[in-house]
């Protein structure tokens, strides 16, 4: 994360270098490493950086959830979603809106 904080490689490569090395592990041991270190208590994945900011935790949470098909709500967070490492506003959905 010093990398790209430093600006030494783009956001982009820092993506695909952080996946390349979550995909090396074993979600389901990586899952029951969090269980064990919190001695049976709902594992919390911190970090400090700022919610509009973009955060490696919402990599962990986003590949966890994928892998594993579990759901990792955000704290105290629930009009928010993560998408490539970043906490962002949900959209209101509206009827005279369309995407098409």
């Amino acid at each position: 994360m010093n990398s790209l904080k430093k600006k030494k490689i783009s956001e982009e490569k820092f993506l695909s270098l952080y996946n390349d090395q979550l995909n090396e592990l074993d979600p389901n041991n990586v899952l029951d490493h969090l269980n064990f270190i919190t001695g049976g208590d709902e594992p919390v994945i911190m970090c400090h950086c700022a919610k509009t900011k973009f955060c490696h935790r919402h990599l962990i949470a986003d590949w966890l959830e994928k892998n594993l098909e579990i759901k990792i709500e955000e704290f105290n967070k629930p009009d928010f979603e993560r998408k490539n490492g970043y906490l962002i506003k949900r959209k209101d959905p509206s009827l005279f809106n369309s995407e098409d």
